[in-house]
């Protein structure tokens, strides 16, 4: 049943066919394959898995405040912030750019919004100063990594529904990763900005720096409600969301005139198909992964798994290059979406912690934005700079390898993940 299941899935890959429809067939080939099953049962998982998780809710609304806060003034007002931070270090539009990408992430949690909302700016500006456009290019794409682990995280809420675990636990296990991985990719800017020789910007005077910090608060008060609120109890992650969208709605226009209301049928429009399309993936991945746990599949997988991987350190390291492989060819949502049915019972078989686990698969399937052939961040990089592909591969490897060792030191040391939701009381 389960090779069945597994050949279709792959020959509908194979043939061009979306990753969720490819799910949906299989599920319902294998259904129609064995009486066993009976077919109904897939619209049936399919509709339940969707209705019944008001957890799930969180993630559209998540989509939509980023997409709210990303066109209304939120990058502009925080790359201002971040240069007067930074900017005065040889390279410091390259450190301002790591800098935007962890606090603007802390608002959006999507790695497309990040690159979309300040690629627009950076890009052009580090080029006029001096920077070489690849550069630049590469270093943009990079550094929109870390939206997806510095909470709120999209991909961090699907992994806690999957896994049965508490998003606040997980958005606070991100914390931590997500700055060292901000910091990691600082090391090749300081390496290349000093080769280059790229410029400095002119450090700002105190009342400039008040200034730029007084008007940059409105916009950093979206992640300290989200974080806040669910840290001391107000309101549930799904209600979380529901207040960042409506602080979203509101302040942005009145503080940094932006978005207009023009603007918010097209904003709306977006968070809908984007939230469309991981909906689309979750209800077929319910239906797939129904079926595969009717014919003890994971089972199987979690003792060859173990067999050959009887440490819990050999096996991150195979989840890591798995979820490497993967990320040339599926979304990070996706990439969640089918393997961690099979693979968390393994990790907590070895003795991994679901939510150290968690966090390594979240990092692991984000690099899955930046790397050919279909990166989403690198393509809307690509949109961003007019440059192609193959002008981008080269640059982009220096940082591809910060992000990559430092995931191992995460891996390897759970206690950076772990610390703080344990000091927060939000896991054991």
């Amino acid at each position: 049943m389960a090779e069945t299941l597994l050949i279709v899935f792959i020959v509908c890959i194979v043939l061009g066919m979306p990753i969720s429809l490819a799910l949906g067939v299989g599920a319902l080939g294998a259904s129609f394959l064995y009486p066993a099953l009976n077919p109904i049962i897939i619209p049936t998982r399919f509709v339940g898995l969707i209705s019944d998780s008001y957890l799930l809710l969180s993630a559209p609304l998540f989509i939509l405040a980023g997409n709210i806060a990303a066109r209304g003034g939120v990058a502009r007002i925080i790359i201002d912030l971040a240069t007067a931070v930074v900017g005065r270090f040889r390279g410091g539009l390259a450190y301002v750019n790591v800098a935007d990408s962890m606090v603007f992430g802390g608002i959006s949690g999507s790695a497309v919004a990040d690159v979309s909302a300040l690629g627009t700016f950076l890009i052009p500006q580090m080029e006029r100063k001096g920077y070489d456009r690849d550069f630049a290019t590469a270093l943009t794409i990079s550094t929109a990594v870390v939206a997806p682990i510095i909470p709120p995280s999209i991909i961090a809420v699907i992994y806690a529904w999957m896994a049965d675990q508490s998003v606040a636990a997980m958005f606070a296990a991100g914390v931590i990763p997500g700055l060292l991985i901000g910091l990691g990719m600082a090391v090749p800017v300081f390496v290349i900005s000093r080769k280059r020789n790229y410029p400095k910007e002119p450090p700002p005077t105190l009342p400039e720096f008040m200034a730029v910090l007084w008007r940059s608060l409105p916009a950093l008060m979206i992640p300290a409600i989200i974080m806040g609120g669910i840290t001391f109890g107000l309101f549930t992650p799904t209600e979380a969301a529901a207040v960042a969208v409506v602080y979203a709605l509101v302040v942005p226009p009145i503080f940094y005139r932006e978005p207009s209301w023009r603007d918010l049928p097209r904003i709306f429009a977006d968070s809908a198909r984007l939230s469309g399309v991981i909906g689309l993936i979750i209800g077929f991945v319910g239906a797939f992964g129904w079926v595969l746990t009717y014919s003890k599949f994971p089972f199987q997988v979690a003792e060859a798994i173990s067999a050959i991987a009887p440490h819990w350190t050999i096996f991150i390291l195979l989840v890591i290059a798995l979820y490497l492989v993967l990320g040339t060819f599926l979304t990070p949502s996706e990439i969640i979406l089918v393997t961690i049915p099979v693979l968390l019972p393994v990790a907590q078989a070895t003795g991994v912690h679901p939510i150290h686990f968690g966090m390594v698969c979240v990092i692991a399937s984000a690099i899955g934005h930046i790397t050919p052939p279909v990166g989403l961040c690198l393509f809307v990089g690509m949109a961003i700079s007019g440059l192609s592909m193959d002008k981008l591969v080269k640059p982009l490897l220096p940082f591809l390898a910060a992000i990559v060792l430092t995931l191992l030191v995460i891996a390897f040391i759970p206690e950076i993940v772990l610390f703080l939701p344990r000091l927060l009381g939000f896991t054991q």
